[in-house]
């Protein structure tokens, strides 16, 4: 009795964690745009990656809100942004943090409309290969995508107004 108690006060401490990171990853999301500011509004979204297997075999991959998220769970982040303004709003930068607690799933930012850069600081972005990771006796390497910190996308070309384009990511919960 005494475990079973203990495992849900764990539980509903995780599920508030969790909760919790995903609201700081939210906030953290910044929008960095050359135009007037309040010309793009941009929200960003998690889903926990739910995978079943039914009695026939077959198997299916759904998206939902998260509940409670767990060590090696996939987390969806779908960041929408749309132009608000009468004008075409010009070099559309968004960076977004990765949650500390999470890595990148490589491969899983979406391209299409942007042209996508990956850091390891904060602060330096390059393609995915071509940054480096150094630890503190001065080795480097190149980094590996649990190794990255934030991810940037670049609009490619002009959003009109009314327009609204979709990014995504996934991660792991380490």
């Amino acid at each position: 009795m005494k475990y079973k108690n203990m495992h849900k006060a764990m539980q509903k401490t995780m599920q508030i964690t969790i909760i919790n990171i995903f609201a700081v990853a939210a906030m953290m999301t910044s929008l960095t745009v050359n135009a007037e500011e309040g010309a793009i509004r941009f929200s960003n979204k998690a889903f926990k990656q739910v995978i079943t297997k039914a009695a026939d075999g077959t198997v299916s991959v759904d998206y939902v809100e998260p509940e409670l998220v767990l060590p090696k769970d996939v987390i969806l982040y779908e960041i929408e942004f749309e132009n608000v303004s009468d004008q075409p709003v010009d070099d559309i930068v968004i960076n977004n943090p990765i949650a500390n607690n999470s890595a990148y799933r490589e491969g899983s930012a979406t391209d299409d409309v942007a042209e996508v850069t990956f850091s390891v600081d904060g602060k330096t972005f390059a393609p995915a290969g071509s940054l480096t990771v150094k630890d503190s006796n001065g080795r480097t390497w190149q980094a590996k995508p649990e190794d990255y910190t934030a991810i940037r996308w670049t609009y490619k070309g002009s959003l009109q107004p009314g327009e609204k384009g979709k990014l995504s990511y996934k991660t792991v919960i380490k």
